[in-house]
């Protein structure tokens, strides 16, 4: 939006289209220890976006594309109407995937182990001799340790959302997979004054259907604008989908 005046405001892009997609997204199955000592497997699922997952760049990009909460609309029934389109599911490797963040977990889990106790002995000295003399030096590496065990923590965290955990894990092996769909609106908007072209892709379930509201899905939105090979893979599905019509 762009100011008008004192008060009013009006849009710098205008709506081109609006698309209904229904991305494919990977049921992931897995088998699970939660330590090296328990040799008792558990099961736990996700769910990855399926449209996607090969063309993200960087563990960040790779993080949005999980959305284990998409599992409680896996068995929607609908029958695709002309105007909606089918995102084409692309296959992966699955073990890799939950491989690389479950190792990241571990390591992550092991540095803020360490930097838990040095921090803990930081304070402690802060506590017992910050009154006495001063301590910039102690001060300053406290405030850095906490820093970096507060963004340690969000990875973590992170990694167990994808994961769908809310444990340790120390093994996983990938046991079964399927496809489900979930709704999307891509919606096209174009810059009045410089012309350019970007998607906003709208959740349709859990606000659409159930609050009677639209959100945008923040994450995929960054990710299709951002990322090159994912908007291609949203420009080939409206392309392909026109010229199907």
């Amino acid at each position: 939006m762009v100011k008008r005046g004192s008060f009013r405001k009006k849009p710098l892009e205008d709506i081109l289209r609006k698309n209904m997609i229904w991305m494919p997204y990977h049921k992931i199955q897995y088998d699970y220890t939660s330590s090296k000592k328990d040799s008792i497997q558990k099961s736990g699922e996700t769910a990855l976006n399926a449209m996607f997952c090969e063309s993200v760049k960087n563990e960040r990009e790779l993080f949005t594309l999980f959305r284990p909460n998409y599992l409680a609309h896996e068995k929607i029934e609908h029958c695709p109407q002309s105007e909606e389109i089918i995102g084409q599911a692309v296959s992966t490797d699955f073990d890799g995937i939950l491989g690389n963040i479950l190792k990241k977990f571990n390591e992550v889990e092991d540095e803020l182990n360490e930097l838990r106790s040095e921090l803990q002995k930081t304070r402690s000295r802060i506590r017992r001799y910050g009154h006495i003399m001063p301590m910039l030096g102690t001060l300053k590496k406290e405030r850095e340790l906490s820093e970096k065990v507060a963004r340690l923590t969000a990875l973590r965290d992170v990694s167990s959302m994808c994961l769908n955990v809310n444990e340790d894990i120390r093994s996983i092996e990938v046991v079964d997979h399927d496809v489900f769909y979930y709704p999307n609106l891509v919606v096209t908007v174009k810059h009045k004054e410089n012309g350019t072209e970007r998607y906003i892709l709208v959740n349709l379930v859990e606000s659409g259907l159930i609050n009677k509201r639209v959100s945008c899905d923040r994450e995929l939105t960054e990710l299709c604008n951002k990322n090159s090979e994912c908007r291609e893979i949203i420009d080939r599905s409206l392309t392909s989908h026109v010229l199907r019509v």
